[in-house]
């Protein structure tokens, strides 16, 4: 099967499948945004032949980095319409979208891709979540589009597929859900080792209000209270870190990256750490967790549909109230002084993850092959009616 996996700001989400997909005999073509490759290598010089000398994605599988218009142009279209044809030129089985919220350009895309070859369309973040800057009309148009536009969807939440049906009138049974599978290609991103530090949390990610940042930061000092050299590690781009930074009452107990950072940083940043924190508020999966997993690392997370259906407590890492910033450092200060635990929670997450990975081929793929039926069904009465 020849697979083309589009997308426009999900990269490392795209390697994944890519490389779970060869591993798995099929050939696969890669369509990344430009400027996305470029951010996560940290580099401008050649970003595409970098990602096969790094080995993050192996030689057979081609890529074509996409220099994507402005969404709000409306010359986009010709665009798009460009792309289309180059992905069909390409003689894929299947195309394979992932896509986030307010994206409808790649809504647009999919029902011009339909026309030609089968589509499977990821939806990231398919409900709202508290305090997204998109406007809800824009949010469900672009995901509403996207259904009109897809053979199948494919969700990472077990309750999404019920969700997807009523919000945008998606039949059903053409909805997947897929778990999340592990963060392969974040181990190969950085050749180099960092050594664990201990009483290390870290915050990794976009902050936005849904993200609960501010928890952690309240946190704080209760965390501090019972282990004095604890340290909150924050790597966050995004509005509400400069929020949260007003609620800090002391400042030598963090450390703050702030902006995007490179892949072969992030890594690093995970092997320094000892917990990850996931304090959200809502939350319909969660590429951080999968991460933290990857690196072998627990987890305290709020006991919310998207989280924990991927935590199992007391195994891979603790479950605690949303909004809750005493239960939060509650977990986190029981996971900071057992060292015993908190290492055999990490290797849990890791084999967990590595247990996932067979399934996750196994649906992805099954997937596919209903797009592809969809598709020839759908081809075969249009055939009768003309």
């Amino acid at each position: 099967m020849h697979i083309g996996i589009i997308t426009r700001g999900e990269t490392t989400y795209a390697l994944n499948i890519a490389n779970q997909m060869i591993n798995a005999g099929n050939k696969v073509s890669l369509y990344l945004c430009h400027s996305e490759v470029e951010e996560e290598m940290g580099i401008s010089d050649r970003p595409a032949e970098r990602l096969y000398d790094a080995g993050i994605i192996p030689r057979e599988c081609k890529v074509r980095l996409i220099s994507y218009p402005r969404m709000r142009d409306i010359r986009s279209i010709s665009f798009f319409r460009k792309l289309s044809r180059t992905v069909f030129d390409d003689h894929v089985d299947v195309v394979h979208l992932l896509t986030c919220s307010g994206e409808p350009w790649l809504g647009l895309l999919a029902c011009l891709l339909r026309r030609m070859v089968p589509v499977t369309s990821t939806m990231i973040q398919p409900t709202r979540h508290i305090g997204e800057g998109i406007p809800y009309p824009l949010f469900w148009a672009s995901y509403k589009l996207l259904t009109v536009g897809s053979d199948m969807i494919i969700v990472n939440g077990v309750d999404l597929p019920e969700k997807v049906h009523k919000l945008y009138g998606f039949p059903f049974d053409r909805a997947s859900f897929v778990p999340l599978s592990a963060r392969t290609t974040s181990i190969k991103w950085t050749t180099k080792t960092e050594l664990e530090e201990p009483e290390t949390i870290l915050f990794f990610g976009r902050a936005v209000p849904f993200k609960g940042l501010e928890y952690l930061v309240k946190a704080q000092p209760f965390i501090t209270s019972q282990i004095p050299q604890a340290r909150i590690l924050i790597s966050a781009y995004g509005d509400d870190l400069a929020r949260c930074r007003l609620m800090i009452q002391d400042e030598s107990c963090f450390e703050i990256h702030d902006g995007v950072v490179p892949n072969d940083e992030m890594a690093l940043l995970f092997q320094r750490s000892s917990v990850v924190a996931l304090p959200y508020i809502s939350s319909t999966s969660s590429g951080v967790l999968m991460t933290a997993y990857t690196f072998g690392k627990p987890v305290v997370a709020s006991n919310i549909s998207g989280l924990s259906e991927y935590v199992e407590e007391g195994v891979t890492g603790l479950l605690v109230p949303p909004k809750d910033e005493k239960q939060l450092a509650d977990a986190i200060i029981r996971l900071l002084k057992d060292n015993e635990l908190r290492r055999q929670m990490g290797k849990n997450a890791k084999q967990w993850m590595e247990d996932q990975q067979e399934n996750v081929t196994k649906k992805t793929i099954e997937a596919y092959e209903k797009a592809i039926n969809m598709h020839q069904l759908r081809n075969n009465e249009r055939e009768r009616n003309q």
